[in-house]
């Protein structure tokens, strides 16, 4: 699922007419890195959550090549939390890769998807998060990422490279969504219950990562991605 139904408030104006995720970073609309991601990956069919400006999104998705799109429309935008949730009669009952849509990045060796899939657990876990060492991290913004990466639920957790911040990637099982409420709400509140019951775990990522929320994220993504030797 690629999560696209929020209303892009920080890239106004531009987002008061073209929806966040279609928004160019580097020649391409930024969903796409996402979905290019899956394509390689041999994810075949995507579920897209949409709402503000909602009607571009599905014109644009109705287009893609090699992906069978489901659309989740949303009459306003219900939040991570409640996007998944209203999602859920499209997720399947198997474990779904969730990813921000204003959200890039690179691979260094094994892909990220590849390790979270490889890292896995259905048996002890609800979640499995990538994470990205936060002084290597463009365009984060300030959360309580710190709250849910703890040392001893990180697979090879590095000194050296923490703090981290959620990366906005991961594996969930749909199962988790099955007793919760329909409306407006954060994912984060998911992530505190499966914390307390040992069943959220984060995996750090291995290569670069953008979040292309404001316009100057965007340039810096557009520099780096078009520079790869300026990478942090």
């Amino acid at each position: 699922m690629v999560l696209a139904a929020g209303y892009g408030t920080r890239l106004k104006p531009l987002t008061d007419r073209i929806p966040k995720p279609l928004i160019p970073v580097a020649g391409k609309p930024m969903i796409e890195y996402a979905l290019d991601r899956l394509r390689a990956y041999g994810i075949g069919e995507v579920v897209i959550n949409v709402s503000h400006l909602k009607d571009q999104l599905t014109a644009y998705t109705a287009n893609c090549q090699g992906l069978t799109i489901n659309i989740s429309e949303e009459p306003e935008p219900l939040e991570t939390g409640g996007g998944l949730k209203k999602a859920l009669p499209l997720l399947g009952h198997e474990p779904v890769f969730a990813i921000n849509s204003d959200i890039i990045w690179t691979d260094e060796g094994e892909g990220a998807l590849e390790r979270l899939n490889r890292h896995w657990d259905d048996v002890k876990m609800d979640f499995l998060l990538l994470i990205q060492s936060k002084a290597k991290a463009i365009g984060h913004d300030k959360g309580e990422d710190h709250l849910f990466i703890k040392r001893d639920n990180t697979f090879g957790w590095n000194e050296s490279d923490a703090p981290y911040i959620i990366a906005g990637i991961g594996v969930l099982h749909p199962r988790i969504l099955i007793n919760v409420p329909n409306g407006k709400f954060t994912v984060k509140i998911l992530w505190h219950e499966a914390l307390k019951q040992n069943r959220l775990f984060c995996l750090p990522h291995r290569g670069h990562w953008f979040q292309t929320g404001t316009v100057a994220d965007i340039k810096i993504a557009e520099n780096k991605l078009m520079n790869p030797r300026r990478c942090p």
